[in-house]
């Protein structure tokens, strides 16, 4: 099997454009990429920006993307949606546009030719750390219902992702609690054929913050994922901040990480979602290039590729 390593481009795309993101991404080596839609130039509310457009003029965008990278031979693997999750029912217009924007996701994804796109949870960060526990998943559940008739028309998977803390509250984020996670995750799945159309994110970094409040190391999160996960977020850090360092920087044990994802046979791209400004925003390429070398090498070393 070809593991393909992949990484998210977002940091690239803000810089350098989004055609230009692909081509550095191969220039660099990278098998994949995790495209990012959630930037500021993606917002529905916003007149000036592409989704604000028609969706004929929208896929037709996101076509010539998906075909120019097809060119350069590299695989769009996923995308990454919305980032903030539903906001508290008294916020209307931000729940209103959320939706908005979360179709057009789906639709974009589509049109790239990837099959996953990455949705964040509700969270603590927004909901406050007292909010009610019931609330909090039948929210939940809620908006993933609602994304699902998106994912769903056009043919493609949410994958929803690991989270850590509420760093402004030092507390664990109501779905960063691995348990809660799982539990909304399997109600959405037990839906009609929901689960057909929806699978789980891994983001290693987020995991290892939420070590901090008594929750499973990052490679013991995959392994109660199982098969549900078809994606990751491979990135490091100290357990403190979300540093989205490149693996092998901070404090996780890539070796058990990689036994879990071998243990529930784990066949997706090995993306990683790493802060390519770290260094320097001037050092972006340079970054980017070494994560994806650090990658190859990790899985060469185990693997033999």
């Amino acid at each position: 099997m070809k593991r393909k390593v992949s990484i998210a481009t977002g940091a690239l795309q803000n810089k350098y454009g989004h055609k230009e993101a692909i081509r550095i991404a191969a220039d660099i080596g990278a098998d994949a990429i995790d495209f990012d839609l959630s930037l500021g130039c993606f917002n529905a509310d916003n007149k000036n920006s592409l989704f604000a457009k028609s969706d004929d003029e929208i896929i037709s965008y996101f076509t010539d993307l998906g075909s120019y990278a097809r060119e350069l031979g590299i695989e769009i693997g996923q995308t990454h949606g919305r980032i903030t999750g539903m906001y508290p029912p008294e916020q209307v217009k931000e729940n209103e546009n959320l939706f908005k924007n979360a179709r057009i996701d789906c639709m974009a994804t589509k049109a790239l030719g990837a099959n996953i796109t990455i949705m964040h949870d509700i969270t603590t960060i927004f909901w406050g750390p007292d909010a009610d526990p019931k609330a909090m998943r039948d929210g939940n559940f809620a908006m993933f219902t609602e994304y699902l008739k998106y994912a769903k028309k056009y043919g493609v998977k949410l994958a929803t992702e690991t989270f850590g803390d509420a760093p402004n509250f030092g507390c664990v984020d109501f779905f960063g609690d691995i348990g809660e996670f799982l539990m909304t995750y399997n109600r959405i799945c037990a839906v009609d054929d929901n689960a057909n159309y929806m699978g789980i994110c891994a983001d290693t970094g987020h995991s290892n913050k939420a070590t901090r409040f008594g929750n499973p190391s990052p490679a013991d999160v995959i392994r109660m994922c199982g098969k549900n996960l078809i994606a990751l977020h491979l990135n490091d850090n100290d357990t403190l901040t979300d540093q989205h360092k490149i693996p092998k920087t901070g404090t996780i044990d890539w070796d058990d990480v990689f036994d879990a994802l071998d243990e529930i046979g784990y066949t997706g791209n090995y993306n990683m979602e790493v802060s390519l400004g770290t260094i320097s925003k001037n050092l972006l390429i340079e970054t980017g290039d070494f994560a994806v070398k650090v990658m190859k090498n990790m899985l060469r070393e185990r693997y033999g590729e």
